[in-house]
């Protein structure tokens, strides 16, 4: 969690400093004062602690597929928190073989750029589920859900700040096309705690925000019954925060009444109600996806508003939430991306079809400023004299050829994957000199290539024999080719020559792993 602790825990450190204080008080008063006189000490401290030490209300943005530029504009935005998922049939696609190379990056950058990082875990891979051609499913074993998310917690310890199991359990479409299953989803949440508590016993779980719906039928089950009926499993047990969604589909947030298609942005406080019912008053509400869509799909057109609402609503919405809500520590937007003709979330982002902030954004960046816990970025922190780029058990396969163990998939599940780009970032390069090491297997063809900020490292990577070994490659990096902040490194594969092949041109294979950048060695 990177040095920070919720509002819970400020809240509570602060009463312990006053507790502490009062029994320093009182042993001093305990032969001067009165036994009232001390009881009304005791109760002055605690209520002027709690009245003094007010939760931070945190600010997220969720994103979808987050670079550079988009991790700018957050930090730029004064947003403190991502939220992000980490797609379960992207980073295992085939059981227990881990891709890792992408979620690395999201972590390095939401470092750089001074972000806390919350991981949602879900979208399951087709070897996981009976269930075809679905969005999310949930697991046939929970087994394989809690080794995933062991695994994850246990790689990004002290890294990723919380965890949120799974998304929207209580619509068909987030189940498998089945229909919601409190009870069920109660033991994937108790799966998925335990497996991050076990990874990771200082990162927080997160209960799956629910879908706000009026419906109660075999594609979705009313919120409020949800986790009513959650709380009849158990579920109490194996969160730290409830999630939430409180969308209000194209009503304003401050409508006091739902309708049959339109929930009222202020419902969220009956599921605040349901958690005090159930002994949760202690627990906080997450919102970790909140926003107002300019584009719907046609078939939703009745929740569309004009990018002028979509500012409105959203300050309104925080407004809300500051002056009436303290039991809600994180607000998220949802979201910030590059949307796309036909994208269905594209009329929710901050930014428009060719890019640019929308006026919902600036709207934002006004309403929060100078409001945020952010930090600033890493990169005021002393430069490492190692630099990864690719971790030893991340490995990438360019070419065309699909061959058994010890030989990866190739690269994205692409047939022919040809290059490969690794970001990475740096503080400050300094003067020196700096050495690039990998590791690469069967590399056997001249003009495999290695790029630096779209400069070519020479010479091209050495030729190797079939013998199926890894060898270490060695490139000097002098220190101008390096820039402060966000740089690249790029691989590209090249055609075999013809009169090596008895049919068409192929693409030389070879694959990579344990990339890094060392100084001065």
């Amino acid at each position: 969690m990177r040095g920070r602790v919720s509002g819970v825990g400020c809240w509570v450190s602060g009463v312990r400093c006053q507790v502490s204080r009062f029994t320093f008080y009182a042993s001093r008063l305990t032969h001067h004062a009165s036994r009232t006189t001390l009881y009304a000490l005791l109760l002055w401290l605690l209520f002027g602690c709690t009245a003094s030490s007010p939760p931070v209300l945190r600010l997220g943005v969720h994103t979808i597929r987050p670079d550079d530029e988009l991790l700018a504009l957050a930090q730029a935005a004064e947003f403190d928190t991502l939220v992000q998922v980490f797609p379960w049939r992207e980073v295992e696609p085939t059981q227990d073989q881990f891709h890792w190379e992408a979620t690395d990056q999201i972590v390095a950058g939401a470092e750089h750029y001074g972000l806390d990082l919350i991981v949602r875990l879900d979208q399951h891979p087709a070897w996981a589920s009976r269930v075809e051609l679905a969005l999310n499913a949930p697991p046939d074993k929970l087994e394989d859900y809690r080794d995933f998310a062991q695994r994850v917690a246990e790689r990004y310890r002290g890294r990723v700040r919380a965890y949120i199991i799974w998304n929207e359990p209580n619509l068909a479409i987030e189940w498998g096309g089945q229909p919601p299953d409190p009870v069920a989803f109660t033991k994937l949440l108790r799966a998925g705690y335990e497996a991050v508590k076990a990874g990771d016993p200082a990162a927080l779980v997160v209960a799956a925000g629910l879908a706000p719906t009026n419906s109660h039928d075999a594609q979705a089950m009313d919120e409020r019954l949800f986790l009513h009926e959650m709380y009849r499993a158990g579920a109490g047990a194996y969160f730290d925060v409830l999630g939430a969604h409180p969308y209000s589909f194209g009503q304003s947030p401050g409508e006091p009444e739902s309708d049959s298609n339109h929930p009222a942005f202020g419902r969220l406080t009956e599921l605040r109600r349901i958690m005090e019912e159930n002994g949760d008053r202690a627990k906080p509400v997450w919102i970790t996806e909140m926003g107002w869509t300019v584009e719907p799909p046609p078939e939703q057109a009745d929740i569309r508003v004009s990018p002028e609402q979509q500012a409105e609503y959203l300050v309104a919405g925080l407004d809300i939430i500051r002056r009436d809500w303290p039991w809600v520590e994180l607000v998220t937007v949802w979201n910030l991306s590059r949307p796309t003709p036909g994208d269905p979330f594209g009329g929710y982002s901050l930014l428009d079809l060719d890019g640019q902030p929308r006026p919902v954004y600036e709207a934002w960046r006004q309403a929060v400023a100078g409001g945020s816990e952010r930090t600033g970025p890493a990169a005021q922190k002393a430069q490492s004299d190692t630099v990864n780029i690719l971790a030893g058990d991340a490995i990438i396969h360019l070419g065309d050829t699909d061959v058994k163990p010890p030989w990866w998939p190739l690269y994205a599940g692409r047939k022919p994957s040809l290059a490969w780009t690794g970001g990475f970032y740096l503080a400050d390069p300094g003067a020196a000199e700096w050495t690039l090491l990998l590791e690469v297997m069967q590399q056997n063809e001249m003009g495999n290539t290695l790029q630096l900020n779209g400069t070519p490292l020479l010479p091209d990577l050495p030729q190797q024999d079939f013998a199926r070994r890894w060898m270490t490659v060695r490139r000097s990096v002098p220190a101008s080719l390096l820039r402060p902040g966000y740089n690249e490194l790029t691989l590209i594969t090249v055609r075999l020559a013809p009169d090596t092949q008895h049919d068409d041109y192929v693409w030389s294979d070879f694959q990579f792993r344990h990339v890094r950048l060392v100084r001065g060695e």
